[in-house]
C-alpha cells in the first residue's frame, strides 16, 4: 500500500464524499489499518474512512428512519470484504479484517456493530486465536473486543468463553500490551453490563473483578513503558474510576498518582513535545481525575422524592442494599473531600496548568472545568488553586468554549462547571487576588457569571454563588459596577430574585443591588437618584420593604442602599411620598435605629438590632427629614415620626451615646430631633442640655471616700490591691521553707489561706487552696498588674501562670498547656475560668469566643495566630460523667441544667413538656439536694439561654434540647413492679405514655423495650431463632437508665460539636494554649467504671507531672553533667501500666477482651473479666477480692465493683433501645444517634477506655505544660474550716514534698546558653556596649562571663553541656539583683538605653516593614538606604506642636488625633488648557484620613488651607513605578477630584504607614506605569523612563517621568553606622574635680569600642514584622548645625594659666589667600572604604579633586581617586612648617583672659561636649529654641539632624555618584568610628587631653553622665 493511493482516495472522498469506492480502492483502504503500516499512513486512512462514512450519511435523504438506510448502505459496502477476510484461514488476511473492523468501530460504530454481530464471526475469530495463538493476532482481537464491548448490542453476543479468554490474558505478565488491551475490554464489558442492568430497573452491582482490573490498570500505568499500553490502561481507569471503591484505592496510592500526573506534559520539562500532547491520553487522565474528585449530585426536592420512592420500591432486595452501602458511603462528602485533598497534595493542580493551555480540544477543557469545580468545592483548596493560576485556566476554558458558538450554546444548556468554579473562586478573595491587577480579566468574568445567574437550569446554589461573585466584582471599582449593571438582562433577573423565597438568595440579590447603587450611576438613577417617577417609586418601595425583613444581612444591605439613595433629593421626595401613601417609611427607620420603639403587636417578636442598622437608619432619617423645606410638611412628618417611634429611637441613641468625644450618631440624632421639634424643646430637652461645656466639664457621681470607716452593719470585702502592700504571711515559694515535710507544707498553706493568700509556688508549680469565698482578686486592676511581669516580680497568682504560658507561646513559638489537677471541689474549674479570663484580656480581646466558653469544657484548646491573637478554640470532651444523670451520692446534685430547667422554664415549656419542680423527678431528688447556697438556678437558666444564642442555636434547636431533657426526667419516673413470675411490669403506664409522646414513638413500644429484650441466637455464623426475654425490675431499671444516659451523653456531644463550629478558627493558627480541667480523684462507697476512668486520668496526669518535673529533671542533670544530690520519689508508672498496658494485659485490656468474648451476657462478661484480671495479681498495686478489685493509686486505695463494668465499657445501647429511637418521628432525636453498630462487623468498636486512653495523652504531650495543683480545704465548702487531716492526705498524694526537695536540691532556673545570652547580655560590660551584643566568644563562654559579672556566687550556678543552671530564681530578676558596673540599677540603665536608642529600635522596625512592603519590586534611592535613615513619620512635628505643625493641625481639624506621618510633597496639578505640573503641598496622615494642605498667597499674605481630605477606607490601592523615582498615586473611589498623584521623598515610609493603618487592606501596585483617575470618568497614565542625564531626583514632563538608575530592587538598609569620634573636654571646675588638682598618675589607654555582633543563634539581620502604628511622641526636632551650636556654647575657662583652653568646634575651612598649587588635606582618623571609596589612615595626605556639598569629597592618593567623608579631613596649611604646640595650634576666638573661678552651685548645667545632640537627635534640652519651618523642598530639611563639636565629625553623608574612573558604589557605607580612648584629667603641665569619641545621635553613657553632672563655667563678665 503506497501513500499515493491514499492521497488519491482522500482527494476523491473530499470532493465527492458519497462516491462509491471501487473494489481495488476498498482493498487498499483495508490493508492500510494493519499495525505494520506507518503511523502517518494509518492516520490518513482514518481520514479517508471517516470522510467516506460521513459522506454516505450526509447524502442520505431519509433521516430518523429505522433501520437507518445510511447504515444499511455502509454495511452493504463493508460487510463482504470484512467477512471474507475474517473467514479466511490466512493469518494476514485475518489481521486485515480484524484491524479494519476495529477502525470502523472507532469511525462509525453503527455500521461496524451489525457486521460484528454476523453469525459465526465472533466464534471464527476466537477459534483462530485458539488455533494460531500469535501475540500479534491476539492483540488485534483484544482491541476489536475492546471496541465492541463499548456498545450494548455487541455486548449481548459476548460469550462466556470469550470472557474467560480475556480474563486469562488480563492476568498474563508476559505481554503488557496484550494485558492492557484485554483488561480494557473486560472493563468496558463489566461496566457496560452493570449499566445495562441498572437501566432495566435492577440496582447496579459492582462486578466482582473491578478491583482486580483496577489493580492491573494501575500497575500498567506505573510500570509500563509502552505508550499504547499506558493509553489503554488510562482509558480503563477512566471507566473504572466511577466506582467508589476504585476511587478510594486510586487516591490512596501516591506512587500511582505521581505517575499518572506525569503523563501530562509540562512546558519546559523533558516530556513536553513540540508536536503537541496526545489528546486521547490527556482526556483519559483528566477524566480519571474528574471521576476521583466528583461529589455525589445534590438533589432537588423533587429528585430526592423520586430517589426515595425508588429505594422503597427496591426495599425487598435487602441483601443488595447491604452490599451497596459500604461502597456508596465512600462517595459521601467527607470522603470525597479527603480524596480531593490527597490529590491536591500529590500535585494535581499542576496537571491542569500543563493540559489546558496546550490543547484546543473542547472535551479536554470541559472535563478540566468539571474537575476544577469539584476541587474548589472545598474552601481549603481555593487558595492553592488561585496560587496555581486556576482562575486564569478557568478563564481560558470559558473563552475557548465561547469561540465555538454552537458548542457553547450546547454547553450552556448542559453544564456551567467552569463558570461555577470561577464563581467559587471569585467569592473567596478580592477580585485583584483572583484575576490580578488587569481589569480586563475582571471585566471578562462578568459575562459568564451573568449567564450562570440567568441560566434556566441553574440551581439555587449556583445562582447564589453567581450573585456573590458579581457582588464581589462590583465592589472592585465604579467601572466594574457599571459594566455589571449593563450585562444583558442581569439587573432585571436580580430584581426578580429579590422576591425569591430562599432567604440567602434574597440577601445576595440585595447586596448586589446595594453595590450597584453605590458604584453605577445608571442603577443609582434607576432607583430614584435622578428623578422621581412611578417606576423609581416602586423600586424605592422594594428597597424600603427589604429593610424591614427578618434577615439581618438583607436589612443591612437594603438600608445601606437606602442610605446611599437618600443623598439624592429625588429619592428623599419619593420616600416622603411613600410615607404619605402607606405610612411605612418612618416606622421602618425607627425599627432600624431601635427595634424596641417601633410599633408592634404584643405577640410580635422584636427584631434583632445591629450598630450598622443604627448608623444607616440615622443617615436615612437625617437625609430625608432635613430635605423637607415646607414648614407644614415638616410638622406633619414630625407628628408621624413621634407616632412611629422614630423620635423615641433617636432619644434612646442620644441617651446611650457618651457625651464626650466624637460620636457622629449622637450629633446627627440631636440635629434630627432639633429639626423635628425646634426650641423650645420637647420631652427630650432635659438630657440634651446635659452635654458638658468646656468650662463645666462632665458631671459624675461622687466617688466614695477611700479613708474612713465602713458603713455600719456592712462587712468589708477583701481587697486584693492590699495584697501587694500588706506584709506577706508564710512563704510564697515553698522551695524556701526551712524545714521540708508534709507538716511544714501544711502549716505554710494554712497560714496563707487564713490570711486570704490562697496561692503559693513550688518553683514554677502553683498550689491553690480553695477559699470558698470571693476574695476580689480577679478584677481588671489585678489582672493588669500581672501583664508582662515575671512571676517573681508579683505575688503568686493564677494570672501569673497564664501570663507565663502566653509569653512562652509568643516568645518561643511553642504550644502550651495548663494542667489543673486536684480532687472534686478543689477549684479546678475556677482556675480554668481565670486563665481564660486573663488570656482573653491580654490577647487583644478580639475573640469573644474565649469569653463565651468560660463555663464549658474539659480540655479546651485556644488557637492563636502569629501575632498572639486568638482566632478560635476547640473543646474536647474526654469523659462525660453520665452516671451522674441517673444517680448521685447523698447531698450532691445532678447536672445543674436539670435544676435550671425545672425551676426557670417558661409557662409554654411547662405546658409543652409537662414540666414540674425538681422535687417531682427521681433523678433530681433522690440525693436530697435541690438547692446549693450561692447558686441561683433561675438566673443561671437565663444565662444558659443567652449562651445558646451566642453559639448560634436557634429557637427550634433550643426547644429540641429541652425536649431531650424532659425525656430524661420523665424516664427517671418510670418505675417497675415485680410480678409473680419475677418479671417486671410498668407501675404507672401514664408515665411511659408521656415519654412516648415526648419521644414521638408508640407508647406500647416504650413499655415493651423497657420490660423485655430481643435475643437472637446464632449457629455456625447463621441466624437462628429470635426470642422476647422478659426483664426483672433490676434489669428493666438498668435499661431505663441506659437510655437516659445515652440521650444525655449524645446531647452533650452534639452541643459540644456545635460550640466547636461557632468557635472554628477564622484564619490559620500557629500556636495553641490548652487548658485541662477534668474530674478530680474520686473515692466513693460504690466505685465502678466511671471512677476507674476518672482516676486513671488523674493517675496519668500525675505520671506526666512526675516525668516532666521529677524524673526528667534528674535525668537532665545527669545528661548535662551537673553535680547534685538525687532525691527518691514514688514513680507511679507501675500504676499506669497496671491500667493501660497491653502486654502483659492491664485492666483496660482485660475489660476489652472480656467484652469481645462474652458480649451477649453482661454477667458472663463480668466473670470473664475477673478471671482475666486475676493474672494481674503479680502487680503489688492490684488485689482481686471476689466481685471487687483493689487498685492502690497514688492518691489512695480504691475498691472497685466489677458488676456492670464490662457493660459500661462497651458504651453501647442494646438493639431494642436503638430500634425504639429509630422509629421516632423526631428528627432531632434521630440525629443524636447517627451511627448504629454493625452486628456483622468483626472489627471491635472502640470502647470508652480506649477513647480516653488514646486522646488524652496525645494532646497533652504536644505542648509545654504548666501546672496548677488545687487543694480542697474541707468537705463542707466552708470559708473558715481548714481540715488538716484531709489536706495532709492531699499534700501527700500530690507529691508536694518530693517536688520541693527536687527543686531545692536542683536548680530552679535553667536555659540554653544562647537564650541566656540573648536575655541577659546587657548585664555584663564584657558582652554588651551601648545596647549591642559585642562578645566574640561562643555562647557558653559569654553566658559564663555574664554570670560572673552579675556577682552571683559560684556555688549558686553551674555550667552544663548545653545549658546554664541557677539555683535561686531570684538571682535572675534583673530589677532586684543585677547591677551594671557603673552603679546604675537595671531599670535606670534600661530606661536610659531605651531613651537613647528608641529611634534605632522603633523607627528601624517601621523602616524594615517598608522593605517588606516593596518586596524587591522597586529600585531604591541611595539616601533611603543609609543606616541612620529612620522612619520617624511626623517630619513636620505636628504632634510636637511646632509652630508649623500646630498651624497644619488646626487647618486639618485634627484635634487630639495623633499624626502618624507628615511631610512635604509635590502634587501634580492639572489646569485648564495647560499641562499638569507639580506644586508644593503638605501631607498629613492620621489613623482616619489623609490630609493635603496647600499654602497660597492671598492679598499679599500666605494663607494655609485644607485642599483635600481622603478617608483611609476609600483608598483601594497605591500606585508606584518600578524605578527609583518618588512618585506615588492613591487610587480610591470614583470622585470628581480624581486620584491624587504626587512626589514624596518618603514614599516607602508613607506606603508602609498606610498599609499598617489599614491592616494591609490596601493593595500596593508596582509597574512600569502609574494609572490613575484624572477626573471622575477620565483615566490617565504616567510613564517612567530611565534617563541617566537626570542628575538629581527625577524630572516630570507631559505624563512622563525621567529618572536615573537607582539601587537594585532587592536592596536593604545598610548596617548600623559606626559612631564618630569626639573630644571630652577636661573638667576644671565643680564637684567632680579631684581634691589637690589633677592626678599625675597616667591613665591606661582605653580599649576600642567592640563591634556589634549578632546574638547566638541569630542572623545579623532579621525580618521585622509590620509594626502597629500607635500614637507616638513628637518626632525629634532637627538638630542645630555645628557652627550654630558652637556659637551658642559659652567658652570653657581653664583652672590655671598653664592649662590650655579646650579647642572649639572646627570652623569651616578659611579662604586663605595663599593656597598651594594643589589643595591637600590630612586624614584626622582612620577610615575603611568600600568599592569607589578611599581608605584612609590617620595623617594620610590626599589631594582634593572635587568638592560636593553632600559631605563626600573626591580625593586622590597615590594616583588613585576615591570618595572620602569631608569631616574626616583637615586642610594642610600652605607653609610646611612644623605643627605648633597644642595651645597655639588652633586659635580660640577672642575672649577675656583666663582666670581661676570657683564653682557656682546655682549655675545652669551645660554639656561638656558643646554642640552635641541630645539623645533623640534634637538640640540639647536646655538650649532648645523654636525652629522655624523651612519652605525648602529638600528632604534633608525634614529629617532630624545631628551636630558635634571638636573633632567629632557628623555622621558620614551619602556621597554623590562618582565620575569615572572612580568606581560607582551601589550604596554608601558609614565609616567606622576610631578607637575610643579614655578621658584623662588635664595635667598640670598643660598638655592637651586626648580626643575621646562621642556617640553621635545616641550618646555614650559616660558622656551623658558627665553632661548631667558638669556645671556651667561662669563668664568673666
Amino acid at each position: 500500500m503506497s501513500d499515493d493511493h491514499l492521497d488519491s482516495l482522500l482527494q476523491k472522498t473530499q470532493q465527492s464524499p458519497s462516491a462509491p469506492l471501487l473494489p481495488d480502492e476498498l482493498a487498499y483502504l483495508i490493508t492500510a489499518f494493519l499495525p505494520s503500516q506507518p503511523a502517518a499512513l494509518r492516520s490518513k486512512a482514518y481520514l479517508v474512512l471517516s470522510a467516506f462514512c460521513q459522506g454516505v450519511r450526509n447524502s442520505s435523504a431519509v433521516k430518523g428512519k429505522q433501520p437507518d438506510p445510511a447504515t444499511e448502505t455502509l454495511v452493504h459496502v463493508f460487510e463482504p470484504v470484512v467477512v471474507s477476510r475474517l473467514a479466511d484461514s490466512d493469518e494476514g488476511r485475518l489481521q486485515e479484517g480484524i484491524s479494519f473492523l476495529t477502525a470502523l468501530f472507532q469511525v462509525d460504530w453503527e455500521s461496524a456493530s451489525p457486521i460484528f454481530q454476523q453469525d459465526g464471526i465472533l466464534d471464527f475469530m476466537m477459534d483462530s486465536v485458539d488455533l494460531k495463538p500469535s501475540a500479534e493476532l491476539s492483540l488485534l482481537v483484544a482491541h476489536l473486543l475492546s471496541q465492541a464491548c463499548g456498545h450494548k448490542s455487541c455486548r449481548g453476543i459476548i460469550t462466556s468463553q470469550t470472557t474467560q479468554w480475556l480474563e486469562a490474558y488480563s492476568r498474563s505478565q508476559d505481554d503488557p500490551a496484550l494485558r492492557a488491551a484485554t483488561s480494557i475490554a473486560l472493563v468496558k464489558l463489566s461496566r457496560g453490563r452493570a449499566g445495562d442492568t441498572a437501566e432495566s430497573g435492577v440496582p447496579e452491582a459492582q462486578a466482582q473483578n473491578d478491583d482486580e482490573l483496577a489493580d492491573v490498570m494501575k500497575g500498567l500505568v506505573i510500570s509500563s513503558g509502552d505508550q499504547s499500553s499506558i493509553a489503554d490502561a488510562v482509558e480503563g481507569l477512566a471507566y473504572l474510576s466511577v466506582d467508589p471503591t476504585v476511587k478510594d484505592g486510586l487516591s490512596r496510592d501516591p506512587v500511582f498518582l505521581k505517575r499518572l500526573f506525569s503523563l501530562v506534559p509540562r512546558r519546559k520539562t523533558p516530556n513536553f513535545t513540540a508536536e503537541g500532547p496526545n489528546t486521547t491520553l490527556l482526556y483519559g487522565v483528566l477524566l480519571t481525575i474528574s471521576n476521583l474528585c466528583t461529589y455525589r449530585p445534590r438533589l432537588t426536592e423533587e429528585q430526592a422524592q423520586i430517589a426515595k420512592l425508588k429505594r422503597m420500591a427496591n426495599a425487598t432486595n435487602k441483601s443488595s442494599a447491604k452490599e451497596s452501602n459500604p461502597s456508596s458511603a465512600l462517595d459521601d462528602d467527607e470522603n470525597v473531600k479527603a480524596r480531593v485533598q490527597r490529590l491536591v497534595a500529590a500535585g494535581v493542580l499542576e496537571v491542569f496548568a500543563g493540559a489546558v493551555p496546550g490543547t484546543e480540544s473542547l472535551g479536554i477543557r470541559v472535563v478540566a472545568g468539571k474537575a476544577l469545580l469539584n476541587i474548589v468545592e472545598d474552601r481549603e483548596n481555593r487558595g492553592r488553586v488561585l496560587q496555581s493560576g486556576g482562575a486564569k485556566l478557568l478563564g481560558l476554558i470559558i473563552k475557548q468554549c465561547s469561540v465555538h458558538t454552537i458548542i457553547r450554546h450546547i454547553v450552556e444548556n448542559t453544564t456551567t462547571s467552569e463558570d461555577h468554579a470561577l464563581a467559587k473562586l471569585a467569592i473567596t478573595s478580592s477580585p485583584v487576588q483572583v484575576f490580578g491587577p488587569n481589569d480586563g480579566a475582571i471585566y471578562d468574568a462578568i459575562r459568564p457569571f451573568s449567564i450562570m445567574l440567568q441560566h434556566s437550569g441553574a440551581t439555587l446554589l449556583q445562582r447564589f454563588e453567581a450573585l456573590m461573585a458579581l457582588t464581589n466584582l462590583s465592589s472592585h471599582s465604579a467601572e466594574t459596577a457599571a459594566r455589571v449593571a449593563k450585562a444583558d438582562g442581569l439587573l432585571g433577573s436580580v430584581e426578580l430574585l429579590l422576591l425569591e423565597e430562599h432567604e440567602l438568595i434574597r440577601r445576595a440579590s440585595m447586596e448586589l443591588i446595594c453595590n450597584l447603587i453605590s458604584g453605577s450611576d445608571a442603577v443609582f438613577e434607576r432607583y430614584g437618584g435622578a428623578e422621581n417617577t412611578s417606576g423609581t417609586k416602586s423600586k424605592l418601595q422594594i428597597v424600603l420593604a427589604m429593610s424591614d425583613v427578618e434577615d439581618l444581612g438583607t436589612r443591612l444591605a437594603a438600608s445601606g442602599a437606602l442610605a446611599t439613595l437618600t443623598d439624592a433629593p429625588s429619592a428623599c421626595e419619593g420616600l416622603i411620598a411613600l410615607q404619605r401613601e402607606r405610612h411605612r417609611m418612618l416606622p421602618i427607620l425607627a425599627q432600624l435605629i431601635d427595634p424596641s420603639t417601633a410599633p408592634h403587636d404584643d405577640d410580635e417578636e422584636i427584631m434583632e438590632g445591629d450598630p450598622g442598622l443604627v448608623h444607616r437608619g440615622i443617615v436615612c432619617a437625617r437625609n430625608v427629614l432635613l430635605s423637607i423645606q415646607d414648614e407644614q410638611t415638616r410638622k406633619e412628618i414630625a407628628k408621624e415620626a413621634g407616632e412611629a417611634g422614630l423620635v423615641q429611637a433617636l432619644v434612646n441613641v442620644v441617651k446611650s451615646s457618651p457625651v464626650t468625644g466624637k460620636f457622629r450618631k449622637r450629633a446627627q440624632s440631636i440635629n434630627i430631633l432639633l429639626y423635628l421639634q425646634p426650641p423650645p424643646l420637647g420631652n427630650f430637652q432635659s438630657f440634651l442640655i446635659m452635654a458638658p461645656s468646656k468650662k463645666a466639664g462632665k458631671k459624675v457621681a461622687a466617688a466614695p471616700k477611700k479613708s474612713g470607716g465602713q458603713a455600719a452593719g456592712k462587712v468589708a470585702k477583701a481587697d486584693w490591691k492590699e495584697g501587694f502592700k500588706k506584709k506577706q504571711v508564710g512563704v510564697s515559694d515553698m522551695t524556701l521553707l526551712t524545714t521540708i515535710s508534709n507538716e511544714s507544707i501544711n502549716q505554710n498553706l494554712q497560714k496563707r489561706w487564713t490570711n486570704a493568700e490562697i496561692y503559693t509556688y513550688i518553683g514554677a508549680v502553683l498550689i491553690s487552696v480553695n477559699p470558698f469565698r470571693d476574695l476580689g482578686i480577679y478584677n481588671d486592676e489585678t489582672l493588669h498588674k500581672y501583664r508582662g511581669k515575671n512571676r517573681l516580680e508579683v505575688p503568686p497568682h493564677v494570672f501569673s501562670i497564664a501570663e507565663s504560658s502566653y509569653y512562652n507561646m509568643n516568645a518561643y513559638h511553642e504550644n502550651q498547656c495548663v494542667i489543673i489537677s486536684g480532687e472534686s471541689g478543689a477549684g479546678k474549674t475556677e482556675a480554668a475560668k481565670r486563665i481564660m479570663q486573663y488570656i482573653a484580656a491580654v490577647s487583644s480581646g478580639q475573640d469573644t469566643s474565649i469569653q463565651e466558653i468560660k463555663d464549658m469544657g474539659k480540655y479546651l484548646e485556644i488557637m492563636f495566630n502569629t501575632h498572639g491573637e486568638p482566632v478560635g478554640a476547640q473543646i474536647t470532651n474526654y469523659l462525660l460523667e453520665k452516671g451522674r444523670v441517673v444517680g448521685q451520692i447523698e447531698n450532691e446534685r445532678d447536672f445543674h441544667i436539670f435544676y435550671q430547667f425545672t425551676k426557670g422554664a417558661s409557662s409554654d415549656q411547662r405546658e409543652m413538656f409537662g414540666l414540674q419542680g425538681p422535687e417531682a423527678y427521681v433523678y433530681t431528688s433522690q440525693s436530697n439536694c435541690l438547692d446549693v447556697p450561692g447558686i441561683d438556678d433561675v438566673e443561671d437558666y437565663g444565662e444558659t439561654i443567652k449562651a445558646m444564642q451566642v453559639i448560634g442555636l436557634g429557637p427550634d434547636e433550643q426547644t429540641e434540647i429541652f425536649r431531650m431533657l424532659a425525656i430524661i426526667l420523665w424516664l427517671g419516673n418510670v418505675q417497675f413492679n415485680e410480678m409473680d413470675d419475677g418479671n417486671s411490669a410498668i407501675a404507672d403506664p401514664g408515665v411511659t405514655d408521656f415519654v412516648g409522646y415526648l419521644m414521638e414513638v408508640d407508647a406500647a413500644t416504650v413499655q415493651k423495650v423497657l420490660t423485655s429484650k430481643v435475643v437472637e441466637t446464632q449457629r455456625g455464623g447463621r441466624r437462628g431463632s429470635v426470642y422476647d426475654v422478659p426483664l426483672n425490675p433490676a434489669q428493666a431499671g438498668s435499661a431505663r437508665d441506659a437510655l437516659a444516659k445515652a440521650i444525655y451523653n449524645n446531647l452533650f456531644e452534639w452541643i459540644v460539636s456545635r460550640i466547636n463550629v461557632s468557635m472554628k478558627p477564622r484564619s490559620a493558627h500557629s500556636q495553641i494554649i490548652g487548658i485541662l480541667d477534668i474530674f478530680g480523684f474520686e473515692i466513693f462507697e460504690d466505685n465502678s467504671f466511671e471512677q476507674l476512668c476518672i482516676n486513671y486520668v488523674n493517675e496519668k496526669l500525675q505520671q506526666i507531672f512526675i516525668e516532666l518535673t521529677l524524673k526528667t529533671e534528674q535525668e537532665e542533670y545527669v545528661r548535662e553533667q551537673i553535680k547534685w544530690n538525687p532525691i527518691k520519689y514514688f514513680n507511679n508508672k507501675i500504676v499506669c501500666d497496671l491500667i493501660e498496658e497491653r502486654r502483659p494485659p492491664g485492666i483496660f485490656a482485660a475489660l476489652n477482651d472480656a467484652c469481645a468474648t462474652a458480649h451477649a451476657d453482661p454477667t458472663a462478661a463480668d466473670s470473664s473479666f475477673m478471671q482475666r484480671a486475676s493474672g494481674l495479681a503479680s502487680n503489688p498495686h492490684f488485689e482481686s477480692r471476689g466481685g471487687q478489685f483493689l487498685v492502690r493509686h497514688y492518691a489512695g486505695d480504691v475498691m472497685y465493683n466489677v458488676s456492670g463494668m464490662t457493660d459500661k465499657n462497651k458504651d453501647t445501647l442494646n438493639k431494642d433501645l436503638l430500634d425504639l429511637v429509630a422509629t421516632s418521628g423526631n428528627q432531632f432525636l434521630q440525629t443524636l444517634f447517627p451511627d448504629r453498630p454493625d452486628p456483622n462487623s468483626k472489627k471491635r468498636p472502640p470502647t470508652a477506655g480506649d477513647r480516653i486512653k488514646a486522646a488524652l495523652v496525645d494532646n497533652l504531650m504536644k505542648a509545654q505544660p504548666s501546672y496548677i495543683r488545687t487543694i480542697k480545704p474541707n468537705q463542707n465548702r466552708s470559708s473558715s474550716e481548714y481540715d488538716t487531716k484531709a489536706i495532709l492526705h492531699q499534700i501527700k498524694y500530690l507529691g508536694l514534698e518530693e517536688n520541693i526537695r527536687v527543686r531545692r536540691a536542683g536548680f530552679a532556673y535553667r536555659n540554653t546558653f544562647e537564650k541566656m545570652v540573648e536575655r541577659f547580655y546587657l548585664l555584663s560590660p564584657q558582652t554588651s556596649y551601648a545596647g549591642e551584643y559585642t562578645w566574640h566568644g561562643d555562647a557558653k563562654s559569654g553566658c559564663e562571663q555574664i554570670l560572673k559579672d552579675t556577682g552571683i556566687a559560684k556555688d549558686e550556678w553551674q555550667m552544663g553541656v548545653t545549658k546554664a543552671f541557677i539555683k535561686n530564681p531570684r538571682l535572675c530578676s534583673p530589677s532586684k539583683r543585677c547591677v551594671i558596673d557603673t552603679g546604675t540599677t537595671w531599670p535606670v540603665a534600661y530606661n536610659r538605653f531605651w531613651k537613647n536608642n528608641k529611634e534605632a529600635l522603633v523607627y528601624a522596625q517601621v523602616r524594615d516593614y517598608g522593605h517588606q512592603v516593596l518586596a524587591g519590586r522597586k529600585e531604591r534611592r541611595r539616601f533611603s538606604l543609609l543606616s541612620y535613615r529612620r522612619f520617624m513619620g511626623d517630619y513636620l512635628d505636628v504632634n510636637g506642636k511646632s509652630p508649623l505643625g500646630e498651624e497644619l493641625g488646626q487647618v486639618c481639624g485634627i484635634g487630639n488625633d495623633q499624626v502618624t506621618f507628615s511631610g512635604r510633597i509635590q502634587l501634580l496639578v492639572s489646569k485648564l488648557g495647560r499641562s499638569s505640573k507639580p506644586s508644593p503641598r503638605f501631607l498629613l496622615v492620621t489613623q482616619k484620613a489623609v490630609h493635603i494642605v496647600v499654602t497660597q498667597a492671598k492679598d499679599g499674605r500666605a494663607q494655609t488651607t485644607l485642599e483635600r481630605k481622603i478617608p483611609l477606607v476609600t483608598i483601594k490601592s497605591i500606585g508606584m513605578s518600578n524605578l527609583r523615582d518618588d512618585w506615588m498615586c492613591l487610587n480610591g473611589n470614583t470622585s470628581e477630584e480624581g486620584d491624587p498623584i504626587f512626589s514624596c521623598y518618603f514614599k516607602t515610609e508613607l506606603a508602609a504607614n498606610l498599609l499598617t493603618l489599614t491592616q494591609a487592606s490596601i493593595t500596593l501596585l508596582i509597574s512600569p506605569t502609574i494609572t490613575y483617575s484624572k477626573k471622575k470618568d477620565k483615566k490617565a497614565e504616567i510613564k517612567f523612563i530611565k534617563d541617566e542625564t537626570v542628575k538629581k531626583d527625577d524630572l516630570y514632563k507631559s505624563h512622563t517621568v525621567h529618572v536615573p538608575s537607582g539601587e537594585p530592587a532587592g536592596s536593604l538598609s545598610r548596617p548600623p553606622a559606626k559612631r564618630k569620634p569626639g573630644i571630652v573636654r577636661p573638667i576644671t571646675q565643680g564637684k567632680l574635680l579631684k581634691a589637690g588638682g589633677p592626678s599625675d598618675k597616667p591613665k591606661p589607654a582605653s580599649k576600642p569600642k567592640p563591634a556589634a555582633r549578632p546574638l547566638p543563634g541569630k542572623t545579623a539581620t532579621s525580618a521585622v514584622a509590620a509594626p502597629v502604628i500607635q500614637a507616638k511622641p513628637a518626632a525629634p526636632k532637627p538638630a542645630t548645625t555645628p557652627s550654630a551650636a558652637a556659637a551658642r556654647a559659652p567658652p570653657v575657662k581653664p583652672t590655671s594659666a598653664a592649662a590650655p583652653p579646650p579647642p572649639p568646634p572646627p570652623p569651616p575651612p578659611p579662604a586663605a589667600p595663599a593656597q598651594p598649587a594643589v589643595t591637600k588635606y590630612r586624614a584626622k582618623f582612620d577610615f575603611t572604604g568600600e568599592e569607589g571609596e578611599m581608605s584612609l589612615t590617620k595623617d594620610d595626605v590626599v589631594e582634593l579633586v572635587e568638592q560636593d556639598d553632600n559631605g563626600w569629597w573626591l580625593v586622590k592618593k597615590g594616583g588613585v581617586q576615591g570618595w572620602a567623608p569631608n569631616n574626616y579631613l583637615e586642610l594642610v596649611p600652605a607653609a610646611a612648617a612644623p605643627a605648633p604646640p597644642p595651645p597655639a595650634r588652633r586659635p580660640v576666638p577672642s575672649k577675656p583672659a583666663a582666670t581661676s573661678v570657683t564653682a557656682d552651685a546655682s549655675a545652669k548645667p551645660v554639656a561638656v561636649f558643646p554642640g552635641m545632640a541630645a539623645s533623640n537627635g534634637s538640640a540639647t534640652p536646655w538650649k532648645k529654641t523654636p525652629t522655624a519651618s523651612s519652605s525648602s523642598d529638600s528632604p534633608a530639611n525634614s529629617r532630624p539632624g545631628s551636630s558635634l563639636a571638636g573633632k567629632a565629625p557628623p555622621p558620614v553623608a551619602a556621597k554623590p555618584k562618582p565620575a569615572p574612573p572612580v568606581g560607582t558604589k551601589p550604596a554608601p557605607k558609614v565609616p567606622g568610628k576610631p578607637a575610643i580612648p579614655t578621658a584623662p584629667r588635664p595635667t598640670p603641665s598643660g598638655g592637651a587631653s586626648k580626643p575621646v569619641a562621642a556617640m553621635g545621635g545616641a550618646n555614650m553613657d559616660l558622656a551623658a553622665a558627665l553632661a548631667k553632672r558638669a556645671q556651667q563655667i561662669r563668664d568673666n563678665e
